[in-house]
């Protein structure tokens, strides 16, 4: 369809009115033709600017909230200006879960994979100029505590600023889902599979961000497919991983680029970073998901003697807090990468 203004129009105009046309309790988020709706929410926030001193072992944490509500805004810096120390841990428990439903180097929960910065804009994600930002919706029923621990190499101590939006509403004590995010990583990837994901229950996947070191491609990551293993039955989701996360058919030089659902922002000596975020078309399950990606340099052949090095955080919600993948350790976490060894 050609969009030309008027097609452009009646097409703004359908769509506007399909949202408007929703209740206020169907609309996963805030959208711009939904800003007018006044709900029974109340707005509340946390906010802080200080020094946060965090001992090897030690945790601090950024916010206690009471609910039942729900988070619409997280941020954090520091001032080492996006050059974030690689031993701090995200930790997000929901109401009295006594394991996290988010458990994740901090800098990587954002996209900043290793500590490593490189700008980008995306729908629910963002880093901007050493700010780190998130809008994913997090409900709760009772507690939600955001946590910072070190499980690194030494004590931190930084001029810290943060941030937590939420929502108060007493709707949200009956809500089951829970955001939840697990790291893993395959340095190198075994039998030419890196598994992205693993859930038991009911809910919806929504989103990952990838990081590729290759060994013999300095500049192309490599022609994986995106496998789904849901409820019992197992399809192909993309022909490729540069299709999965959203530009395809590039030349050698391979440009990077950020958009609202999917982004290459990092193409440099043969680490590739990726995120693809499924708004408008969650992945939704009601017994399991195992999302796995294939290390494949041609089509249709595993790459097994130089295989590669795949970093990866998966975002979903499901039904219930549950405890995600346990994350590795600081030095196997930060370990030489695979594709770099000699």
């Amino acid at each position: 369809m050609k969009f030309s203004r008027g097609n452009y129009t009646k097409f703004s105009t359908v769509i506007a009115t399909v949202l408007l046309a929703m209740p206020p309790e169907s609309a996963p988020c805030q959208s711009a033709a939904d800003l007018f709706r006044i709900t029974d929410g109340v707005t509340r926030n946390q906010m802080n600017f200080h020094q946060v001193s965090v001992p090897i072992g030690g945790e601090h944490v950024l916010a206690d909230l009471t609910g039942p509500g729900k988070v619409t805004y997280f941020y954090i810096t520091d001032d080492s200006t996006g050059k974030w120390y690689p031993g701090l841990v995200l930790k997000v428990f929901w109401d009295e879960a006594p394991d996290p439903s988010i458990c994740v180097p901090l800098a990587d929960f954002f996209g900043a994979v290793g500590g490593r910065t490189v700008d980008y804009q995306s729908v629910v994600m963002q880093v901007n100029h050493a700010c780190f930002m998130c809008y994913l919706p997090m409900p709760f029923a009772k507690r939600a505590r955001f946590v910072l621990a070190n499980d690194g190499d030494r004590d931190y101590s930084r001029k810290v600023a943060y941030g937590v939006d939420y929502e108060r509403n007493a709707a949200y004590a009956t809500e089951k889902s829970r955001l939840h995010c697990e790291w893993r990583r395959s340095n190198p990837v075994v039998n030419g599979l890196h598994t992205i994901l693993e859930a038991r229950g009911r809910g919806h996947y929504v989103g990952s961000i990838l990081q590729v070191v290759s060994k013999s491609q300095r500049v192309w990551f490599g022609e994986g497919d995106t496998i789904f293993h849901l409820d019992r039955k197992t399809a192909g989701h993309t022909p490729g991983t540069e299709d999965e996360y959203g530009s395809c058919w590039e030349d050698a030089n391979w440009r990077t680029f950020s958009s609202l659902y999917c982004g290459h922002p990092l193409n440099e000596n043969g680490v590739n970073r990726m995120y693809r975020w499924y708004v408008a078309n969650p992945v939704r399950f009601q017994e399991a998901l195992k999302v796995e990606i294939q290390n494949q340099h041609d089509n249709g052949t595993p790459t097994t003697t130089d295989a590669d090095d795949y970093t990866s955080l998966a975002f979903w919600y499901q039904e219930g807090p549950r405890k995600v993948a346990a994350l590795p350790t600081f030095k196997e976490r930060t370990a030489t990468s695979f594709a770099d060894r000699k």
